[in-house]
């Protein structure tokens, strides 16, 4: 009690020189000790090479196989710990991730994770159930587990990547990737793999649904699109994670073909258009056409055959080509849009590429005017790299290399990245942008 009384005294001295409140004096004591003391979470790997004008440092680290991320209405980190569940955090005023909290305990769920944009609902999945729980905003708890969507099994890619759209907050939107690395199934819509669809998912809560039996068509041909997200303007985007080993006319192309995609699926209001096919399995996109040497005017960004019943005319006539291509095998998985309107993507990373390739954050620029990339479909400068690792060679070697996965922006426009072989979540912003502000004298 006395050493209480000696600092309101000390303070109140102090305050009268500074012509400030007493009250208001010990706010700025607690500022200045807040400032000294943030810390500095430990890296396990070589930390990463951010561009000039940003900066990135860990907010945790310990995790188990971090996936998808996302913000509740309380500024809260929720975040899929794949093989324990989904885990809660809240952010320190210096920016970094305490006080962990397990809210679901299901080793099951393996990446999707989604909020409805009331905050009320969250959604997240396994590799055969979309499942929502009641969300408490004020406590952060959840309750009243339901399966959603169902018969979502099979034996290749195993994330259900889940989104409600802001421009559309009454979908539920799911994405279901091939069964394998060349897939034949899902030429056939009702196959109900590589494709993308949006549910109405009020309606799933008395009466849930087999995936491949309901909802709207947002695209299908599509190999393995992990990251969905709707933009300001209320359009859907996808990246896609393209195919392995490939050989065209017998040739081994694989190194730099095909590119993965940037993919449109126009506006999430609209839910009456059915979307067309992407190509897969029969067509590919173009990232280094120059050694696909029996098709000679194929341009980057452009689609080409690997099936013999299919030409590589009707692929540019039939199917959807992607708004841009990226390096074959860097494997996109989570797309976002900040402020400015511009798309962030994690690059996973590669592991069918000598050397290897990926394992970074880019970012690509919009239009505003558009709504669209700024660079054209065959510009291989659409993007720029954000954060990437020291020496790509090492990778994916979880003691040197870290992987990109998920991304989730803070109110304050903080960008974070979950890392999921690394069991990581960084936080990424401009310089000048972070936490604490800078004390100032009065």
């Amino acid at each position: 009690m006395k050493a209480f009384v000696l600092v309101i005294a000390w303070a109140s001295l102090f305050a009268q020189a500074f012509s400030l409140p007493a009250a208001n004096f010990l706010e700025l004591l607690k500022a200045l000790s807040a400032n000294a003391s943030c810390r500095t979470v430990k890296n396990s790997v070589t930390a990463p090479v951010v561009a000039t004008g940003y900066q990135a440092k860990l907010a945790i680290a310990g995790l188990r196989d971090p996936r998808q991320i996302l913000f509740d209405k309380q500024g809260r980190l929720l975040v899929v710990d794949r093989g324990v569940g989904i885990k809660q955090f809240k952010v320190d005023r210096c920016g970094l991730l305490v006080g962990s909290t397990t809210i679901v305990e299901d080793p099951q769920l393996n990446h999707g994770l989604t909020i409805s944009t009331d905050g009320k609902t969250l959604f997240a999945s396994t590799s055969d159930v979309a499942y929502g729980w009641t969300y408490d905003t004020n406590s952060g708890r959840v309750s009243g587990k339901k399966a959603l969507v169902t018969g979502m099994s099979s034996g290749g890619h195993v994330t259900r990547s889940l989104l409600v759209p802001n421009g559309n907050p009454d979908l539920l939107l799911i994405s279901v990737g091939s069964d394998g690395n060349f897939d034949k199934g899902t030429k056939d819509y009702s196959s109900g793999r590589s494709q993308i669809r949006g549910f109405k998912w009020k309606d799933l809560l008395s009466k849930p649904i087999v995936y491949r039996k309901g909802g709207t068509n947002f695209g299908w041909g599509l190999r393995n699109s992990v990251g969905l997200r709707d933009d300001k303007k209320g359009q859907l985007w996808s990246v896609e994670n393209s195919a392995d080993n490939i050989k065209r006319a017998g040739v081994d192309v694989h190194t730099d073909n095909p590119g993965e995609e940037l993919n449109f699926h126009g506006s999430v209001r609209d839910t009456s258009t059915s979307r067309r096919n992407y190509g897969y399995p029969a067509c590919f996109t173009a990232w280094d056409p120059s050694v696909i040497s029996d098709h000679k005017n194929l341009a980057r960004g452009q689609q080409f055959s690997l099936d013999p019943n299919v030409t590589d005319a009707e692929c540019a006539s039939n199917y959807q080509a992607p708004r841009l291509a990226f390096p074959a095998h860097t494997a996109p998985l989570d797309i976002i849009f900040d402020k400015a309107g511009d798309a962030w993507v994690t690059m996973h990373g590669s592991w069918n590429r000598d050397p290897p390739i990926g394992y970074q954050l880019i970012t690509i620029p919009f239009n505003n005017g558009t709504g669209q990339p700024k660079a054209n479909s065959s510009s291989n400068k659409g993007y720029k790299t954000i954060v990437s690792n020291k020496d790509v060679n090492v990778c994916p070697d979880t003691s040197r290399c870290f992987r990109p996965t998920s991304l989730a922006i803070a109110d304050d426009g903080a960008i974070f990245m979950s890392s999921d072989s690394t069991g990581q979540i960084y936080r990424v912003e401009k310089k000048g942008s972070g936490r604490p502000k800078p004390f100032k004298w009065p």
